[in-house]
């Protein structure tokens, strides 16, 4: 018989963070070019749309005399806008699982082509939405209760999407693989989130504070370079974010699916010799 040992697994949040940063300085060129070309698409696709939803409007207003502020309006309005809706949806979807394709290749030293990613249906959008719905529904219903529970339950099912895009589960499989990921470590995820927090506050001040606190700054043109700062830092924010779920990820899987140590059982004590007979006749 052989014994099966489990080793404690606990992740080391400040080695973690290491990794997370320098993973994000390794991944930061894909990345980038990632993100100019979803703000390529985004801009493509929001000119595109405003000419079928500017068109229908002005046929509306003036075709049918209808006012924009009429329920009238808004019906034959609302199925294109819907349209225009689910189509940024999907694309924010395929675009959020390419990053963390090409954060987990990074990390594995591997080069892989933007257009193969996207074109990738691997995971399918309609799972990834329900997922990413249902998470946001149940920490949404925790944080209603009470703060505490909504903060466990967001960190419980952190990993959820990453367990579906690595592992191809399903939607019930990838909240009950985020959970048996993170069990024993919650807390230390949450100090993870902390770090990476306080890393991004000081330039999300600097470039947020002046605006609320300085009328004159507020009015004046340096108003628009400290806008189009503070949403940068707010992506680099999302980035990052995104590489410490797939570093923690990779940890934890680590940890919690390496094989157990197999003990071996100690060998029984031999028995003792018996006495060698006296050779001495007896009397």
């Amino acid at each position: 018989m052989t014994d099966i040992s489990f080793a404690p697994s606990k992740l080391p949040v400040f080695a973690t963070f290491k990794k997370a940063i320098r993973l994000s300085l390794k991944a930061a060129g894909p990345l980038v070019l990632l993100g100019l070309l979803f703000l390529g698409v985004i801009v493509a696709g929001l000119v595109a749309m405003a000419i079928p939803i500017g068109g229908l409007g002005f046929a509306l207003q003036r075709g049918l005399g209808l006012e924009p502020g009429s329920l009238s309006f808004g019906l034959f309005m609302a199925p294109l806008i819907l349209v225009a809706l689910g189509v940024f949806i999907a694309v924010a979807l395929r675009f959020t699982i390419a990053q963390y394709k090409l954060v987990d290749a990074s990390a594995d030293g591997r080069t892989l082509k933007l257009m193969d990613i996207l074109r990738d249906p691997r995971p399918g959008l309609v799972d990834c939405f329900l997922l990413s719905l249902v998470v946001g529904i149940l920490t949404f219903l925790g944080a209603i209760l009470f703060i505490v529970p909504g903060i466990i339950i967001a960190l419980a099912l952190w990993l959820a999407l990453p367990a579906m895009i690595f592992e191809g589960k399903d939607v019930s499989e990838s909240l009950q693989r985020s959970r048996d990921l993170t069990r024993d470590n919650r807390w230390r995820l949450l100090g993870l989130y902390v770090l990476s927090a306080l890393m991004f506050l000081p330039a999300s001040l600097l470039t947020s504070f002046p605006l609320e606190s300085d009328p004159e700054v507020a009015f004046s043109p340096l108003r628009g370079l400290l806008v189009i700062l503070n949403v940068a830092v707010s992506i680099l924010q999302s980035i990052f974010l995104v590489v410490l779920t797939v570093t923690i990820y990779r940890e934890l899987r680590a940890l919690k699916d390496r094989p157990a140590e197999v003990v071996a059982p100690e060998p029984a004590p031999e028995p003792a010799p018996e006495p060698a007979p006296d050779p001495s006749p007896a009397a």
